[in-house]
Parts: structure tokens; sequence; C-alpha cells
């Protein structure tokens, strides 16, 4: 059965005011398609963890809402590993000894790149909600797993490119890094990519090297007066979570903000940002993996944006609720077309499926099961007179 998207739009909408009068179909025994997602809800991760859950939930509403698949209700079971492998390897094995066949995880990549080797000859199917380790679609492919983000390449080196196209006479530049490897290997994509932009300018450019601290720590005094004796004039700032909110509100202290003119993030969350306005420096690029303001052509993405909206009270909701949201998509789509949920049935109606999800449409490459799909870059800084403080700057 396709979704009904006034019908979808009618139900969750009843639902968010307080539940009066909402009609529920009427699924009977039908046995309900469960799925496993395994993310960070506690813990330093925790507003990406809760972004996931909220994308997942609300597509979960969605798709029962307009009937189920085939009949069936979909059923969200969530474990918690705290942004920690050994946490994701426990929680993947407890709920598939429960007999959970389809199952969601990230979007921290490490504890993907743990995951998937699991998968391999297993009757399990895994889609990365968000990790855009490369290894997990390429050293570590499987035909079981799939990856829902782009890899770090195209986008932190985009990334790169664009902060050096918009502000070309920033020169000077370092990473803050946790000391965790892709965090590293990202920030080195993006500063490979910087110099490489301004090299083919006949500019060059001064990279000074990378200043490390431990996942987690939550004091960055020592590294942040690292970075404001240092002269440098642009800083990508590659910690995640509580760490990078942290990082910036340490960073005001220290009037970092007033001498570095740009920043680059590796995943800011606008609302989160919000929750810091008064730190927020004045121009941030950031890559943005749903930005619904910016696509009004999507129905599925101006209806999830709503929800979020709503359930967030935010007009920015984080860009990682597209990520769970889409993974719940791509599987419900991929269960109404196949005879049974056999594992191999699944995997080929996934690689030839384009369902609509809040980014775009769902698509896997068959080579390799990674995501294409475009990609947002946009700006924004701390801004008293804006709404919740902080101004889009460009996109």
């Amino acid at each position: 059965m396709k979704l009904n998207r006034r019908q979808a739009s009618v139900a969750l909408a009843t639902s968010l005011a307080g539940g009066a009068g909402l009609v529920r179909p009427a699924f009977a025994q039908a046995r309900p398609i469960r799925i496993g997602v395994i993310t960070q809800l506690t813990g330093f991760a925790q507003i990406y963890g809760d972004a996931q859950k909220l994308g997942a939930e609300i597509a979960v509403q969605r798709i029962n809402a307009a009937g189920g698949v085939n009949g069936r209700p979909l059923e969200l079971v969530f474990r918690d590993d705290k942004g920690a492998a050994d946490g994701t390897i426990a929680a993947y094995r407890d709920l598939a000894n429960d007999g959970v066949k389809l199952f969601i995880a990230g979007p921290i990549s490490g504890t993907v790149v743990a995951l998937a080797p699991l998968f391999k000859g297993s009757d399990n199917l895994l889609i990365g909600a968000g990790p855009n380790n490369l290894a997990i679609t390429h050293e570590l492919y499987n035909d079981n797993v799939f990856r829902l983000q782009l890899t770090s390449v195209p986008v932190f080196s985009g990334l790169g490119t664009v902060v050096a196209q918009k502000a070309p006479d920033v020169r000077t530049w370092v990473a803050i890094s946790s000391d965790q490897q892709a965090n590293i290997d990202l920030s080195n994509i993006f500063l490979k990519s910087l110099k490489k932009t301004h090299g083919a300018a006949g500019v060059n450019v001064d990279i000074r090297p990378m200043v490390l601290t431990k996942a987690g720590a939550g004091d960055f005094r020592s590294q942040i007066s690292q970075l404001a004796n240092s002269g440098v004039t642009g800083v990508l700032n590659s910690l995640v979570g509580t760490d990078s909110l942290t990082f910036y509100k340490q960073a005001k202290s220290f009037g970092l903000d007033q001498k570095v003119r740009v920043f680059a993030d590796v995943g800011a969350n606008l609302n989160s940002m919000a929750s810091i306005a008064t730190s927020t420096p004045k121009t941030v690029w950031t890559p943005y993996y749903w930005y619904p303001q910016g696509d009004t052509g999507n129905a599925v993405s101006q209806e999830v944006y709503k929800v979020a909206s709503e359930r967030t009270g935010t007009p920015y909701p984080f860009g990682f609720i597209a990520f769970a949201h889409d993974a719940v998509v791509a599987f419900a789509q991929a269960a109404r077309s196949v005879s049974s949920l056999d594992t191999k049935q699944m995997i080929s109606a996934i690689e030839s499926g384009s369902p609509m999800g809040s980014a775009g449409p769902i698509v896997f490459r068959k080579a390799d099961h990674t995501y294409i799909g475009p990609m947002t870059f946009l700006s924004f800084g701390g801004d008293a007179s804006a709404k919740g403080g902080i101004k889009i700057n460009d996109v």
C-alpha cells in the first residue's frame, strides 16, 4: 500500500494534538514488522540519538497511519549504545537473539564500523543512518549492509571547497578534533580540499598542526588557549555532540570568536546552537543533511518538518532526523514489494527502490550500497535580533 499523504498528515496532526479522535488502522492480529534502532540515547552524542529516535518515530507514525506495510504495522525497538562500539554490538546481539531482522544504527561512524561485519552472511539487514566513514561500504562491504549517508569524502571535501570559495581571504587554518580516527580523517579531508581549492586559484594556505582532545573530555580550555594564541583566522571544529557546544561556550570566554573570522563545523545542529546563541560565532559553515526550509517541492520533507518542529518546539529540527526517517521508509518500501521478508529479496528490493524520503529520493548505489543524493551546506551565526538568536547567512 502506498502512502496517502492526506491521511498521514491528518492522523499525525491529531496525534500530536493529544490523540483525541484519532482513527487508527485496524491491524487485527497482524504481526508487526519490528525494526531495531541502535543509537545514542544517553551520553556525549545524545543529541544525535534523540534526532534518530524522533525521525524513526515520525516515519512509523506516517506509515502506520496510512495502513502499514501490506496490512502489518511497523514497530520500533530502541537500544542505547551510548556512542560506544561495545554497546552497539551488545545491543545488536540482544535484539537479534529476540528475532529482530531489520536494523538501523548510527549516526556515529565508529559504532557502525564495529557493527557492520556481524551482518555478513546473516539473515539480518542493517541500514547505517548517518555514518560517513568510507570503510562501511568499501573495506567492510557486505550485501547485508546499506549506508544512508554520503561518505566523508564528498561531504567534507565539499565543505572545504565551499568555505574556500565563500571566504577566500581566510588563509590560516587549524582543526580541533577528538582523537577518534574517523574525526581525524574527515578533518584532513576538509583541510586537504581547502588547500586544493585555494591552490587552484594560485593562493597559498597555511594549515597548522591539528589540535587533539579526548571525546567526552568536557574541558577544552587548554586547546582553546592554543588556538587563540596561534594567530589563525579559520578553525574547523571536529568535536561532536555536547563536546561541540562546550567548545563554543568556552571559546567565547577566551575571545576566540573575535579572533577567528570563519568557523567550519563537521555537523552543527541549529537547534542546539540556538541554545548557546550568545556563544555562537558570527560565521559558521556546516554540512546540513536536511534543510527543509529550502525544499518546498518535497511534500514528504514538509510533512516531516511540520511534525518535527511541533515535537521539538523549534523552527530548526536537527537534520539528522532525516536519516532514521528515511531508513525506515527504505525498509518499508522494500517490504511492500516482496513476497516475504527473505533477506535476499529485501536486499534486491532496497537496491532497486527509490522511495521519496525527507531529503529526496532514497537511492542506494548497487555496487556498494552507499547512498546517492544531494548535499547542502549552510552558513549561520549568532544574532540577537534573529528568531532563536540564530541567523542563516547563506545556503
